[in-house]
Order: structure tokens, then C-alpha cells, then sequence
């Protein structure tokens, strides 16, 4: 049981790298266009950078439930069911979006939007169409779903006259009624979720200084769930984020309340608390830490790819206030590193709270800008510097501690593969046209795992290959040590996986390659 569990958490959070990894090219994009939309920037520029930052934010950022769905699908489905995995992701999607409206329709249960659209009503608009806010979990959960059918019932066979509707098709049918029942369940059951967190944020903002911990704490912790917005929505617009009377006008939630008291700032004498909310360092230090420590912990030959793809995931928490690229790289990896990067998280709020600024922010740029325009006396900025080094630290020493301690398998955390064949007596004995366009490394493999015809499927995660056979016996675990360029075997019987490091795609591609060849 422990070792399915296990098997399947590694395929799970193979599946899950790839859609991130567009996410981090994405992320380059809208940090050119954070620069471009400044103030001082000509016209044409803002304009151009307002344009693209749009599209992308809503585009890709905005939709993330539907690209984690057709990209789990895809790659959780067994290659032959690849294709139809990706169709079928994104007709379940659909699917669920229209079922879910219309039994909200029919039972009457549309919410109206109010001054803030659909925030705080626990429902949203996806595609256009009114549905229940569950936010990435959505995607993530229907993904799960049709990898799973496909390879579960992707071999139905029926009667040859309804043949055209055996495979995949039957899976289709399999998952409309699925797709359909959950979208109905989930209408009674998601709203429970979101009371449990309205509730939650009552308790937090009576709970003082100790109160904006547990809300960076929370912030975090939901995020993959769409819940988060539910803490921040009602802070900073209702009356849960505090009440302030401004030059002769009541205002309610920090953020109203921000914008009131930074208009007004030569006539105050102090800023109201709950501006403590609005002093984000998640976006602009914390992500620092994170990336120099797994760029700390990855292997030295490693190190340089593991920084191409950390540079811009910082770049753009800083300027665009984008932090899903950075943290999806560990996320699902380690819910560990997830719950620590929340408590850090919380921590650098309740610091801010406890030392007084009271200064606006969520990206490095309004940082700068809101720092300027307020007096130091009421903003408290002098410290800003301080936590922005303290809260980055915490954050590295925290996640290098737990990365080392706990060996998490983190990005470059293994062996890169080294390019020179290996002249092994498999390679030099194998003749025929597809063993000359295989390279040595993967002949001593596929000959380690026991032929061709030993290897029933085959994936990677991060750094490795991971190999189910037909016959564990057949396994050459010795052979694989000495001939393979890897930085370890794991032998589980029927289950092998091989330390490839950060190129591992790239031999699993060659392996499949190799393979087909063959067939």
C-alpha cells in the first residue's frame, strides 16, 4: 500500500511540472510588461504593456484551473492515451463548468454580484459562465480524474457492432455522468468549505497582532484551493478589515481605508492598523530566499540551469507580484516546504504588524513608489529594508534546513547526465537500424531493465526515471549500477527508478524513441 502511495505521489508531481514550467516562461513576459507600465514610461509603452499584461494575466495566470487539468490528464495518461486524454481534460472542464451553472440555475442558487463582482459569494465566472470558485483545485482534481479513467477503462471492449464506442470513447461516456454528479455534489458541499474560512477570518481579525500571522498563514495554505481570496477580499473591502473615519467620511477594508489615509496624510497623525494587511513581502523578499536556497541545495554541475529557471520566477514576484511560478515548483513536490514557506509567510506579517509600517505594497515597484509618497512618520518605512533582509533570510535558512534534512528531492537535487556514451558490451554487441540510432546510455537501460519487452511503462519526475516491469528477475540491478551514468538505482521489485538528474525528459524521450523502433 505505502509503495502505490508512493508510486502514485511521483507520478502525481511529475504530472503537475508541466504546466508549471510555461507558467515561469509567462512569468518573464509580464514582468517586461510591469516595466513598461509605469508612470514615467512613454505612453505607447504603458499602453502596450497594459495591453499584453491583460491578456497573460487572464489568459494563462487567470485560467490556470483548465491548463492544470488538460496538462495532469495528459500526463498522467499512458502514451498510447495521451491524445485523448488532453481532449477528454478539457471536455470534462467544460463539461463541469455547464452542469454546475445549470443546477445552480435550477435550484436557484446563482449568486448577484455586488460592488466587488463575485468575491466573497463563493462563486465565479470561468469562460463566462457562473460556476462554483474552486478555484486551480478544479483543474487539479479533474485532471487526477481523467488520467486515471483513461487508463483504468482506456481498454474497454465491446460487442463488434458498438465498437466505434469501445476505448476512450466508452471512458468518455464513463466520464460525462462522473463529471456531471460531481459538478451537482460539489454546489453543497464547497460552500461548507468557504463558511469554514469566512469563519476563520472573523476570528483573525479579532485576534490582534497574533491575527495577521494566522492570515499570511491561511493566505498561503489555500491558495491551491482558490480559497485565499476569501481572507484578503473581505479584509480589504468590507468592514472585517476595519472601519476609519476620514475627513468627515467612514470608510471600510484596509484597502479603502489605505487609499482614504493616503490622500488625506498631511492631517493624520497615525496610520489605522489594518494597513498592516497590505504590507505583502510574500511577492518581493520571500521569494529570494526560496530560489537561492534551492539554488543553494542543487548539485554544482546543476547550477546554472536550476538559476535560468529561478531568475525569472523572481523577476516577476518582484515586479508583477506573480508568485504561482516560483511557489509551484515546490508546492506539489512537498507539502512540507508548502506549509513551512506559510508559516514564514505569516511570520513577516506579524513582524510588519508588530514594528509598525503601514506602507501599501504587493510588488517591488508600488514598494518604491508608496514608500515615497507617504511621510516616513506615518509609514514607518526605515524598517521596510530591515524585515525585506530578515524575512529573505528566514525564508532561505528554513527552506535550505528542511531541503537537506528531509533530502527533498528539490529541482537540481541530482546528478545531471553526462553526455559521453558508455562503451558497454550491450552497446557494441546491438545491431540493426534502431540500435544504431540509440546511444549507448539508453541500450545499457533497456538492457539493465530486461529488454524491451520486460519495460511496461515508464515515466519521470524531477530527476528520474521510474520503470515498471513485467518481471522483476529479468532486472539487471548490477548492470544498471556500473554501466549507467546515474547517480543511484532504487530496486522496489517490479518498480525501478533511475537518478538521471535534470535532463531526465530528455533520456525518457530516447527511451520511448528507442522503443517504438522496435515494435
Amino acid at each position: 500500500m505505502k509503495e502505490k502511495m508512493m508510486k502514485s505521489v511521483n507520478v502525481f508531481s511529475k504530472a503537475i511540472i508541466q504546466p508549471v514550467m510555461f507558467m515561469a516562461v509567462t512569468g518573464i513576459i509580464l514582468s517586461v510588461c510591469a516595466i513598461f507600465k509605469l508612470e514615467f514610461m512613454p505612453v505607447a509603452l504603458q499602453s502596450v504593456g497594459q495591453y499584453i499584461f491583460s491578456i497573460l494575466s487572464g489568459g494563462m495566470i487567470g485560467q490556470l484551473g483548465v491548463i492544470f487539468c488538460v496538462g495532469i490528464a495528459t500526463a498522467l495518461a499512458k502514451q498510447k492515451y495521451k491524445t485523448d486524454a488532453a481532449i477528454l481534460g478539457i471536455v470534462s472542464y467544460l463539461i463541469f463548468l455547464y452542469a454546475n451553472n445549470a443546477w445552480l440555475t435550477l435550484t436557484n442558487r446563482l449568486a448577484e454580484a455586488g460592488e466587488q463582482g463575485l468575491y466573497g459569494t463563493g462563486q465565479g465566472m470561468v469562460f463566462g459562465i457562473q460556476v462554483t470558485d474552486m478555484g486551480v483545485f478544479l483543474g487539479i482534481f479533474l485532471g487526477v480524474l481523467v488520467g486515471w479513467a483513461v487508463n483504468k477503462w482506456g481498454e474497454i471492449k465491446l460487442h463488434k457492432y458498438l465498437s466505434p464506442y469501445a476505448g476512450t470513447k466508452s471512458v468518455y461516456m464513463i466520464l460525462v455522468f462522473l463529471v456531471t454528479i460531481f459538478a451537482m455534489v460539489i454546489t453543497y458541499i464547497w460552500p461548507m468549505v468557504n463558511a469554514g474560512v469566512e469563519a476563520v477570518v472573523k476570528t483573525t481579525t479579532t485576534a490582534g497582532s497574533i491575527g495577521f500571522f494566522f492570515y499570511g498563514f491561511l493566505n498561503r495554505l489555500l491558495l491551491p484551493v482558490g480559497l485565499h481570496h476569501f481572507l484578503w477580499m473581505p479584509l480589504f473591502y468590507t468592514p472585517l478589515g476595519g472601519t476609519a473615519d476620514i475627513a468627515g467620511q467612514t470608510f471600510h477594508g484596509a484597502y479603502n481605508i489605505w487609499l482614504a489615509e493616503l490622500g488625506n496624510a498631511n492631517q493624520l497623525t497615525s496610520m489605522h492598523p489594518s494597513i498592516g494587511y497590505l504590507s505583502n513581502f510574500g511577492s518581493i523578499s520571500l521569494p529570494i530566499g526560496i530560489a537561492f536556497a534551492l539554488w543553494k541545495t542543487a548539485r554544482s554541475e546543476n547550477k546554472k540551469k536550476v538559476a535560468a529557471i529561478l531568475i525569472p520566477t523572481v523577476v516577476t514576484a518582484f515586479m508583477a507580484g506573480v508568485t504561482e511560478p516560483l511557489e509551484f515548483l515546490f508546492l506539489f513536490l512537498s507539502p512540507i516546504l508548502w506549509v513551512a514557506h506559510a508559516v514564514v509567510y505569516g511570520l513577516t506579517l506579524l513582524v510588519t504588524n508588530l514594528v509598525g509600517i503601514s506602507v501599501q505594497f504587493d510588488t517591488g515597484i508600488n514598494m518604491i513608489i508608496n514608500s515615497l509618497a507617504l511621510p516616513v512618520r506615518l509609514g514607518h518605512q526605515y524598517w521596510i529594508p530591515v524585515v525585506f533582509v530578515l524575512s529573505a533570510l528566514l525564508e532561505y535558512v528554513v527552506f535550505k534546513f528542511l531541503i537537506e534534512k528531509l533530502n527533498i528531492p528539490t529541482l537540481g537535487r541530482e546528478r545531471e547526465l553526462v553526455a559521453t556514451p558508455v562503451e558497454s558490451a550491450v552497446a557494441e554487441s546491438t545491431t540493426g537500424a534502431a540500435g544504431q540510432q540509440a546511444d549507448a546510455q539508453t541500450l545499457n537501460i533497456v538492457h539493465g531493465l530486461g529488454g524491451a519487452g520486460n519495460i511496461i511503462n515508464i515515466i519521470n519526475c524531477y530527476t528520474r526515471l521510474r520503470i515498471d516491469v513485467e518481471d522483476e528477475s529479468k532486472v539487471d540491478i548490477a548492470f544498471l549500477k556500473e554501466e549507467v551514468q546515474s547517480s543511484g538505482i532504487v530496486d522496489k521489485g517490479k518498480h525501478i527508478q533511475i537518478v538521471i538528474g535534470v535532463d531526465v525528459q530528455q533520456q525518457r524521450e530516447k527511451i520511448e524513441q528507442y522503443l517504438a523502433t522496435l515494435k
